[in-house]
């Protein structure tokens, strides 16, 4: 029976008083003073219990601060906030205080009140005790009765689930597990005896070695050559496999099955068990929606051991077996398990035929309904390019609104036998895709695919073709992998390296406009010294710039700034060397303002004692005809007669040049 909570406000508040003599008015240790009553409200028979603070309560308030009303299977509080209004709590009575347990710092106002609730949950425990009591009987009931809704709608959705395909346990042991060769060693035996643990049977076997790899004569299984006195007392192997099957014409389930092999003797303790299952679904609506689901080994359940959702582990960078859900696909019966669903020509088992590792199954459907292509670029032998779609979202390189192979990768109709022959992946095509038109562009492919190159090499083919860039390359790379920096360490650590290099050293000889017809620039005899020549050119040449616009910029103000007074006046410097010169002299950071000078983001003057103008005094910045900042030696502020000149010199002449401008 719920409780009727608008009837209940009606006895929110008994208004009853409290005698101010009473000793438990006045005992620290007691928080709240507890008052009870039975009343019958809605019908029904209800304990109520009121809550008042013991010090308001002292001081003459004895209105309570939280009403509780009890049931025989149901409670609720409603509180009285500080600001007049109310709300209802469902929490039980220990837990209406967040900073302890609420019977720990409460007692009932008198014996009679204690009685009450002991009287109406006909219990011979305290007061308190009887209450929680009853209140935890109704919060477990509560949490069984959310346990069996849940866990009956977990039964309901592995209603459709099938059993495990008849042959799965053959399967296993034949194309999933290894097999081992036990043998007692003998030295100097040529046929050795011994068992093969996949089919049990007991073989002999000529050149066996331990770990090397033999075929056993009846079952025709590869087998591992192992001396019973290395297999040891705990040796074991474990796998996780995947049963793909069909629950209706829209959904499939994906099932992890765990395999355990332990071996105490030649023949292994086989354990194998269901633990995950992934449901794939497509909405009317076009969405496509997984459910996971997994088997929990705790007790506490009621009717199913399944749980909703992933496996939880420690952290998903760490390993974790049982939370695996990559493995083996169980292939014998997924034509018929497909068929009449969205993935009827889902190519799951030529995808995993190929490689025949484990795979994850999930991303895999859920990417063939997303890439309509996926099924082509499979059947005509693109299976990187596929994983990189399912499982790296590299879909970018392909285009799937063409339907020819060509097209569809954006190559021409001559590479598709050689890309499908090199099994191209994602990254590279993306590679391949930018050399549309240039000759021995598959040889350059290869070059860079075994030289692990992976950019910069176009810039480098608008001034050479093909054959003469990896010509020298590599005649390049020969002698200078061997090659050191001044500190010790290696200058090319690989060939990517290189070849930035050579597409900086050809970037820079552009722009220093030498002749790059001229085979001499072209090919330097040596890559790295020809490098650092054309870098210090490059600095050489960007110093002159700099030196240019720094004078322009000193010759459109010459003579606007000029000022002179009290002994002081305005000086400019004639090149850039005088501002670093001036910045080394009064050991402030001027010196680092040239550049900004030269952009015409700022102006730097000298301030000069008539009597030494050879001495630096100041540095001023000015910025839009303003001082920014005067500085003296260990970047000092202004001295008042600095600051003065200044002035002076911001009213007589900046201020007209604003004006003017």
């Amino acid at each position: 029976m719920k409780i009727n909570k608008k009837e209940c406000r009606k006895f929110a508040d008994p208004g009853t008083k409290m005698q101010l003599n009473n000793g438990l008015l006045h005992a620290g240790q007691i928080v709240y003073i507890v008052r009870t009553d039975v009343r019958i409200i809605d019908r029904h028979k209800i304990l109520i219990l009121y809550i008042h603070p013991r010090e308001k309560a002292a001081q003459g308030d004895f209105k309570p601060c939280m009403t509780m009303f009890q049931s025989g299977n149901d409670f609720a509080t409603l509180e009285f906030r500080d600001d007049g209004s109310t709300a209802w709590r469902m929490s039980a009575f220990n837990h209406l205080d967040k900073n302890w347990s609420l019977s720990s710092k409460s007692a009932f106002y008198s014996p009679k009140d204690e009685q009450r609730v002991r009287k109406y949950f006909k219990s011979g425990e305290s007061g308190f005790k009887a209450l929680t009591s009853a209140q935890d009987a109704i919060l477990e009931h509560r949490r069984l009765k959310r346990q069996r809704t849940r866990e009956n709608r977990i039964l309901d959705r592995m209603a459709g689930v099938k059993s495990l395909p008849r042959g799965l346990n053959g399967w296993i042991r034949r194309s999933v597990m290894p097999g081992y060769f036990f043998y007692d060693y003998k030295r100097g035996v040529k046929d050795v005896p011994g068992v093969c643990s996949a089919c049990s049977r007991e073989i002999k076997l000529s050149g066996v070695k331990h770990g090397v790899k033999l075929t056993c004569p009846h079952c025709k299984k590869e087998i591992i050559c192992k001396p019973r006195s290395r297999r040891g007392s705990n040796m074991y192997d474990r796998k996780t496999c995947q049963v793909i099957q069909r629950i209706s014409d829209s959904e499939l389930v994906i099932r992890i099955v765990k395999v355990y092999y332990s071996y105490h003797d030649d023949i292994p303790k086989v354990r194998i068990y269901e633990n995950a299952r992934q449901f794939i679904f497509k909405n009317p609506d076009g969405r496509i929606c997984a459910e996971a689901y997994y088997y929990s080994y705790n007790n506490g359940f009621l009717m199913t051991h399944w749980k909703k959702g992933e496996r939880p582990k420690y952290s998903q960078w760490q390993e974790c077996y049982e939370a695996d859900t990559c493995g083996y696909v169980y292939t014998q019966t997924l034509l018929g398990e497909l068929a009449g669903t969205p993935w009827q020509y889902c190519p799951v088992a030529e995808y995993y035929n190929y490689w025949h590792e484990p795979m994850e199954s999930l991303p895999f459907l859920a990417a063939y309904l997303n890439h309509p292509r996926m099924e082509h670029l499979v059947k005509t032998g693109f299976y990187s390019i596929v994983s990189d779609i399912v499982y790296r979202y590299n879909n970018d390189c392909i285009d799937e609104s063409r339907i020819r192979t060509h097209q569809i990768l954006g190559v021409a109709a001559e590479d598709v036998d050689f890309l499908r022959g090199i099994n191209i992946n994602a990254a590279a095509l993306r590679i391949f895709q930018q050399y549309a038109g240039i000759k021995d562009r598959q040889k350059l492919l290869m070059w860079q695919i075994e030289n692990k190159v992976e950019y910069n090499v176009l810039p480098i083919l608008q001034y050479m073709t093909v054959h003469k860039a990896v010509k020298y390359l590599d005649n390049q790379y020969g002698f200078l992998h061997l090659r050191k920096t001044k500190y010790g360490a290696q200058r090319y650590k690989d060939m990517q390296e290189l070849v930035t290099e050579y597409r900086d050293y050809l970037e820079m000889c552009r722009k220093l406009k030498y002749d790059l017809k001229n085979s001499f620039v072209k090919y330097p005899a040596d890559l790295q010294k020809a490098h650092d020549k054309a870098a210090k050119s490059m600095k050489h040449k960007a110093n002159a710039i700099m030196r240019r616009e720094f004078a322009a910029v000193y010759k459109s103000i010459a003579g606007k700034y000029d000022f002179e007074k009290s002994g002081m006046k305005i000086v400019y410097p004639k090149n850039p060397d005088d501002v670093v010169k001036e910045g080394h002299a009064l050991h402030h950071c001027v010196g680092g303002y040239v550049d900004r000078v030269a952009d015409h983001e700022c102006i730097i003057l000298f301030l000069r004692q008539c009597s030494d103008l050879q001495h630096p005094y100041y540095t001023i910045e000015i910025q839009g005809n303003r001082v920014i900042q005067v500085r003296g030696v260990g970047n000092c502020s202004a001295t008042p007669e600095v600051d003065k000149f200044v002035k002076a010199w911001e009213q007589r002449v900046l201020n007209l040049i604003e004006t003017a401008a």
